[in-house]
């Protein structure tokens, strides 16, 4: 009998476990969605799982909505759908950033996402924007609290798309070394 308890708490755990959502479900998602417009919707309903079941997570989920949304703006037909996918997704992304202002995966996200627009639309300085305030904020502690991986990216993003000063370069280029192996 205690055996048979004992094994049904497991399959609870396991099932408890495996049907709640996970961030790096949602970051894959994200990026599939980025060539594959069948996986917008399912990546959005993703975050929005996330936001529900984790709420210390809302900021940067909302941001990552932001991003989507304005992604849905490449595969608008028409002009100015593309443009209020846009404006939408920014203001997605601003929520986002309300809830965690120094939240560096979200600054990223916010920041490359603009640095693909099309020039014509006039967000390249807020990419470099939320790009130099992820740099300004990059400190040992901070740093690692996030995905090793995602912020060897991000770096590597901004070392290569986004002007820098000497002092942040340096910055940039230590803080890459730190997380790489």
């Amino acid at each position: 009998m205690r055996l048979l308890v004992i094994l049904i708490f497991i399959a609870i755990f396991i099932q408890i476990a495996n049907s709640a959502p996970k961030m790096d479900t949602a970051r894959q998602l994200f990026y599939d969605a980025v060539n594959d417009e069948d996986k917008l919707e399912l990546a959005i309903k993703e975050f929005d799982n996330i936001m529900k079941k984790e709420p210390a997570k809302q900021g940067v989920a909302t941001t990552y909505i932001g991003s989507l949304t304005m992604l849905k703006g490449k595969h608008a037909f028409w002009p100015h759908k593309k443009v209020e996918f846009v404006n939408e997704g920014i203001k997605v992304m601003d929520r986002g950033l309300e809830f965690e202002p120094d939240n560096l995966e979200s600054l990223f996200i916010y920041g490359s996402t603009c640095y693909y627009l099309p020039f014509f639309l006039g967000k390249g300085s807020l990419a470099k924007e939320k790009l130099k305030k992820m740099v300004s904020l990059l400190s040992k502690e901070r740093i690692n609290q996030y995905d090793a991986k995602i912020m060897v990216n991000a770096l590597n993003f901004i070392i290569e798309k986004i002007e820098l000063s000497k002092e942040e370069m340096e910055k940039t280029e230590y803080f890459l070394k730190i997380l790489k192996p």
